[in-house]
């Protein structure tokens, strides 16, 4: 499976459920409301909708939870994907 495959497969999977419980691995504290703290600051600034997308009121970013690690934490494209496929369950071709 390419990469191309591997982000649809994790879009249909992505829920605010799953998507909090990785951002909670991660070291983030996401509130009952799904907000967070992106950035190091008092009030949260970032939520997650329904389907998993996530958006930084802060700066208006908006992402999923791997555009998230690939632009915030510097995490390469492919490793990424791969690691939120695998949180996921999602068996690639690269394992």
């Amino acid at each position: 499976m390419d990469l191309k495959e591997l982000r649809a497969q994790i879009k249909t999977q992505m829920d605010r459920d799953r998507a909090k419980a990785i951002l909670e691995h991660l070291g983030y504290r996401v509130d009952r409301n799904y907000k967070f703290c992106l950035r190091d600051e008092r009030t949260p600034s970032a939520s997650i909708r329904r389907d998993g997308y996530i958006k930084d009121f802060g700066t208006g970013w908006g992402g999923d939870i791997v555009a998230l690690l690939h632009e915030h934490r510097g995490v390469d494209l492919k490793e990424a994907t791969e690691w939120v496929a695998a949180c996921l369950g999602i068996r690639s071709d690269h394992e």
